[in-house]
């Protein structure tokens, strides 16, 4: 069973969790906020992982209970197209995929983002009599923002707000009948609003009669992109939006993070290069190697996997830094340079790292399909959007490595 399989079974669990205290009289709102908010991070830790297993063996049953079993039956019931009509009526769905939406925990209005998600096609024939093979879809940078610490959390409506103990007592020895000192203790509240990041699609009406599968390819090209994109704005930010409201501060700009940087001539030797990260090591955020959680840019991985350790070692420098136990991943559209300014990683220190970045989803993605806006010239345009946020509650989690001269 794979990664993606046991937390989608952990979900279903926690789905069946969810309608029973949403049936019970005596739960209160803070408690279904939280089972809601548990089942949305399962669905979203589900959905970062892929869905091939390396060694597959037949499923006896054994290890898929009741609960997963009726959402994969539900799931094989449920048609995108239904949605689509919905959409177009500005309605909300019923039938299987009302269930379905039901079953994880979304509203009759929303559109679940995994049905997007590519899928074995096959070989078809078009009219004409030309053999039209398998979709080959657009290939995207491996998302590691859930990797690097981040927490993708399920938000109601209004500011979402995390709060962050940022001072407190410290122990001391006393003796027979001292008084302990009143401790001073600090809270801190980090609020984020949500902002919308979209993808769009416009196609003719001639070219879907030409190719068949044209809107369904299209539909799991933008939920890709979509997915990709707003891993990319947590590392690199987005700055594009026409109001400073709807702008993301990303890793390399933001507030608090402290950086560590590598000099031209360290950058390709080892001692220097490993240093930088066991550094970061301080017995609080990160008490050994393991605790690091390294994504490294394009550039980065390139250079320390290329370059021979020393005359005397025939290893690189990436040989000797997992031999120290430092690993990482690596992540496409950082950086692909090492000069001076460039970025070479970006680490997440895993000691209370749970909520220390958050980035919550205040709504499942919206699918809206719109036939009419280009009727005219024979367009149909594809929308898809979601409302999200990014901020840093304890800065002191994150740290990033910068190349300089």
């Amino acid at each position: 069973m794979t990664d993606r399989q046991k937390l989608e079974i952990a979900a279903a669990k926690a789905r069946k969790e969810l309608r029973a205290l949403a049936m019970s009289e005596d739960a209160t709102a803070e408690q279904i906020a939280e089972a809601t908010a548990k089942v949305d991070n399962l669905e979203a830790r589900a959905a970062a992982l892929p869905d091939d297993d390396p060694d597959p063996e037949p499923n006896k049953g054994g290890d898929e209970d009741a609960e997963a079993r009726e959402l994969r039956e539900l799931a094989g019931r449920v048609e995108v197209r239904r949605y689509i009509g919905a959409a177009m009526d500005g309605g909300a769905v019923d039938g299987a995929e009302g269930e379905y939406n039901a079953a994880l925990g979304m509203g009759a209005g929303s559109f679940p983002l995994r049905l997007l998600a590519p899928e074995e096609r096959a070989t078809t024939d078009t009219d004409a009599g030309v053999n039209q093979g398998s979709w080959l879809d657009r290939l995207f940078a491996k998302t590691c923002a859930m990797h690097v610490g981040v927490g993708f959390r399920s938000a109601g409506p209004g500011v979402a707000a995390y709060p962050v103990t940022t001072a407190g007592a410290s122990a001391a020895q006393r003796g027979r009948g001292e008084a302990a000192a009143d401790a001073a203790w600090a809270v801190g509240v980090t609020e984020v609003k949500p902002s919308r990041n979209a993808v769009r699609a416009v196609f003719s009406v001639e070219d879907a009669a030409r190719l068949r599968g044209l809107e369904d390819a299209l539909r799991r090209d933008l939920r890709m992109a979509l997915t990709e994109g707003i891993d990319k704005a947590v590392f690199l930010g987005d700055g594009g939006a026409n109001e400073n409201s709807a702008d993301i501060a990303g890793l390399t700009t933001a507030a608090n993070v402290s950086e560590s940087t590598i000099t031209q001539a360290n950058k390709v030797k080892w001692p220097a290069t490993v240093k930088v990260f066991t550094d970061l090591i301080d017995g609080v955020y990160a008490s050994s190697p393991a605790d690091l959680r390294i994504v490294a840019a394009v550039g980065a991985a390139r250079l320390w996997l290329s370059t021979q350790a020393n005359s005397n070692r025939n290893e690189s420098v990436a040989q000797v830094m997992k031999g120290n136990g430092l690993s990482w991943m690596t992540r496409g559209g950082i950086e692909t340079a090492t000069a001076d300014g460039d970025f070479g990683a970006f680490v997440g220190l895993a000691r209370g790292i749970e909520g220390a970045a958050v980035a919550p989803v205040w709504e499942s993605a919206r699918l809206i399909r719109d036939p009419y806006s280009g009727a005219s010239k024979g367009e149909v345009a594809i929308t898809l959007h979601t409302l999200w946020g990014f901020k840093l509650a304890r800065a002191a989690n994150f740290k990033r490595v910068k190349f300089v001269a």
